[in-house]
């Protein structure tokens, strides 16, 4: 029996390794508009982000309007299900201690019910503030639909006043900013 719960250990951590996302190109981290590659986006730097209300983990309702006077970080993740969301997840929970003491609220977007947040809940280390986008009204808010089920991967920092600051929204599901370059972002945003 433990050689069994060990192979499926080493089994899972194989999985999860080749599962890796790519680091995003220099281009993305360093543009001060912000990057992307789907022309469906509707986001500018320097404007206010639209407002949308989602249900939370908890079965609360989350209006981004009401988060003023606070930083965001948004992650818009495909599901628990997808090995590069929870890569990417796992990643970035390394800065949400540096992302709190920066004023950063982080909300994990996706279409995911309450079943699939507690799933990738269970997951993570730390708290991240996850809303579920089932029917994609955000993601077509802001334009970043992949399909008829999925968001495309994205990142979006607000200020406190709801201000677009920077985002990246990739067609490459399996590129998207790390720990590292999202710190790259946040030093140049909060110099």
């Amino acid at each position: 029996m433990k050689r069994k719960n060990r192979l499926r250990l080493l089994c899972a951590i194989v999985l999860l390794a080749a599962c890796d996302n790519d680091p995003v190109i220099d281009k993305a981290i360093t543009s001060e508009t912000g990057f992307t590659d789907v022309a469906s986006v509707k986001l500018e730097t320097g404007k206010l982000a639209p407002d949308f209300s989602l249900q939370a983990l908890n079965d609360d309702s989350v209006k981004l309007s009401q988060l003023r006077g606070d930083k965001i970080l948004m992650i818009f993740y495909r599901g628990h299900w997808c090995p590069f969301c929870v890569g990417h997840l796992q990643d970035i929970q390394i800065l949400l201690p540096e992302l709190e003491k920066l004023g950063y609220q982080v909300l994990a977007i996706s279409p995911d019910d309450a079943t699939g947040m507690q799933k990738m809940a269970d997951r993570m280390d730390r708290p991240y503030h996850f809303l579920s986008d089932a029917d994609l009204i955000v993601a077509d808010l802001y334009g970043i639909r992949r399909d008829k089920e999925l968001p495309h991967p994205a990142m979006i920092l607000l200020d406190e006043l709801g201000i677009v600051q920077w985002f990246y929204i990739g067609e490459d599901y399996k590129m998207r900013p790390s720990a590292t370059q999202l710190r790259q972002v946040l030093d140049r945003l909060d110099s």
